[in-house]
């Protein structure tokens, strides 16, 4: 029970610590930012999920991995620590997601106006309470958005977004006064591997389900409306609204949606939720830390919370600092996270971007690049589909670049993964019609490539060579067997790949005259 206790004492903490500094940090900022001042007018779904998601795992790398650094697990290899970690993120996560829920619904407040118009006369809210409004659904706008979700993208995600203009008190008007829209939100989940035509028409059957539904749409049945924020469904809405005036509507045009829920219960079971979360985080941790054994000598916790802090620091910074043999990989890198950034903060979603935004950003497709756009070769290699994708590619990267930087050097590595790149671009426009094509995996798969081909030319110590061998096989076909599933493009693949082995023989051969 003592050993337990000193467990506790020199691990619960530095969480607690963590915790609370992540609530504070992170609330203040939404608050200040985004309720009191709108500084940052940015994409709903960071606050919501991407940065509760991402932040935890700092100040957890930093200080909290050291801490339990000093746990000893019965395995050498176990994953004890990574799930402590892991579980402390998580609650981390949950908290944040619930509490700036909270956070935004109770510090908005309802405007009481007895029409749409006044909505210029007063404060700028999130909620509305409308007394009397009418609408003209001659003239709504419709817009549709498609994405693929799943962990081996087996999920279709059908959504419709229609918009409904207020009608505007004066008796006479034109429609370029439909500054106000009512927006209306369809949707539906499908499953990605039926074929084209099972697709097609399910999606007629939501489409006409949905129209049907708008036939008979009681628009006065809410209790308030809800300011659409900054997000993807502001964006397919406005596109609803484009549709239907025929011009690009500015950042003045204004979409509500109905809210059935009653404003004084938003916030119903959230605080619970809150110390939910909370409870059953703390919970797993404290039985999780029953189970493994505890270092007593203080100067080997010490020696221990060093190492593992340095192992930390250089773990997350290594391959983020251009230097040595890895100059160009960390170049790469970093302008791989760059571009997804810039990408994000200009509100393409953090998770599933969808295809407008991805060719609006660079991204191949047959009939964009034929028709001239050729830079679309290059550019989609540093775009990607999300963080997920991101993170893979940037792993993916790491791991092959370790093995071709030092032996070819840094000039014939760039030419072989730009080439790659390029070589991987082609085969999918190619093989697909009308697929649109981004991330670094054909550039990456044209390393895996140039692995073999360095494997043939005895490139590696003689020891090394089976064990090079088997990893660089073993991540080829899982990535090609991965891209059976769909969504993925394995024409990119095979391109860089092909063209990665033989180009990597080529330039290892000139680095031999060198």
């Amino acid at each position: 029970m003592n050993t337990y206790i000193k467990k506790l004492k020199h691990i619960l903490p530095i969480f607690l610590l963590i915790y609370v500094l992540n609530l504070i940090l992170f609330l203040g900022a939404r608050w200040l930012f985004t309720i009191r001042y709108e500084i940052l007018d940015i994409n709903e779904e960071i606050w919501d999920f991407a940065l509760p998601i991402i932040l935890p795992w700092i100040p957890i790398l930093i200080w909290l991995r050291p801490r339990i650094g000093i746990l000893r697990f019965k395995n050498e290899y176990s994953k004890g620590p990574f799930y402590l970690q892991l579980i402390s993120a998580l609650t981390i996560t949950v908290s944040l997601m619930v509490s700036q829920s909270y956070l935004t619904t109770a510090m908005g407040k309802l405007e009481v106006i007895s029409n749409i118009q006044q909505i210029e006369s007063v404060s700028k809210a999130r909620y509305y309470k409308l007394i009397n409004f009418s609408v003209d659904p001659s003239f709504a706008g419709v817009s549709a958005n498609v994405t693929v979700t799943g962990k081996y993208n087996e999920n279709l995600n059908l959504e419709l977004f229609i918009g409904v203009p207020f009608l505007p008190e004066a008796k006479s008007f034109n429609e370029e006064e439909y500054k106000y829209w009512y927006g209306v939100k369809f949707k539906k989940q499908i499953s990605n591997n039926l074929n084209d035509e099972e697709k097609e028409k399910l999606y007629t059957d939501f489409y006409e389900e949905s129209m049907a539904i708008m036939e008979k749409y009681d628009y006065h049945s809410l209790d308030h409306f809800e300011r659409t924020p900054t997000s993807d469904d502001r964006k397919y809405f406005l596109q609803a609204v484009e549709s239907s005036i025929k011009r690009k509507p500015d950042e003045s045009y204004i979409v509500l949606e109905p809210v059935q829920e009653k404003f004084e219960n938003k916030n119903e079971n959230k605080i619970a939720c809150f110390f939910l979360a909370f409870g059953i985080g703390v919970g797993i941790l404290l039985v999780l830390m029953i189970f493994p054994s505890y270092k007593v000598n203080d100067s080997e916790i010490l020696s221990q919370e060093d190492e593992t802090e340095k192992d930390s620091l250089r773990d997350m910074l290594e391959y983020l600092l251009p230097r040595g043999n890895h100059m160009i990989t960390s170049i790469l890198l970093n302008l791989n996270i760059l571009i997804f950034l810039i990408m994000i903060f200009s509100g393409v979603h953090f998770f599933y971007p969808d295809g407008p935004s991805l060719l609006e950003w660079g991204a191949n497709r047959r009939i964009e690049t034929l028709a001239g756009q050729w830079w679309r070769l290059v550019t989609n290699v540093f775009v990607h589909a999300g963080f997920p994708h991101l993170f893979f590619n940037g792993f993916g990267l790491i791991i092959s670049a370790i093995f071709v930087e030092p032996i070819l050097g840094r000039i014939r590595f760039l030419i072989l993964y730009i080439f790659s790149g390029l070589c991987g671009s082609l085969a999918s426009i190619v093989w697909y019609p009308n697929t649109i094509s981004v991330g670094a995996s054909g550039a990456i798969f044209g390393l895996y490539g140039a692995i073999l081909g360095l494997v043939l030319m005895d490139a590696f110590p003689r020891d090394d060579k089976k064990n090079v061998l088997i990893m660089i096989v073993t991540f080829i076909l899982t990535g090609l067997l991965w891209g059976l599933f769909g969504g993925i493009d394995n024409a990119a693949h095979i391109g860089g790949l092909v063209s990665g082995t033989l180009s990597g023989i080529i330039l290892f051969q000139f680095g031999k005259k060198d």
